[in-house]
């Protein structure tokens, strides 16, 4: 990144309302013209009463086209870590600020 790059970004601060995570292996993606929604589940179970199979959804994310363009992205960099020996792209990285003690 240049000087004249880094001096363009913005520093956000990061702060999480909510600090646990639901594990999703299965998830199901509705599309329209404007948003992509993207359903999480756990995985699937059987429904005693029924016999049938059901993927009960825990999670919704909705966003605009280019956000999950955007999420691609930063996705597609990830994941591609395997090939990069482990190394996280510092363009993927969090910017921690630094704490005095």
């Amino acid at each position: 990144m240049t000087e004249q790059e880094q001096k363009n970004q913005q520093q956000i601060k990061v702060r999480y309302n909510e600090t646990s995570a639901l594990f999703a292996s299965q998830f199901i993606v509705n599309t329209s013209a404007e948003d992509v929604t993207i359903n999480f589940s756990s995985g699937p179970i059987g429904d005693p009463a029924t016999g049938e199979t059901i993927l009960p959804i825990h999670t919704r994310m909705a966003m605009t086209r280019e956000g999950a363009r955007r999420l691609h992205s930063v996705l597609s960099n990830i994941l591609g870590i395997s090939e990069n020996k482990g190394k996280i792209p510092a363009n993927a990285q969090a910017k921690l600020p630094d704490i005095k003690q």
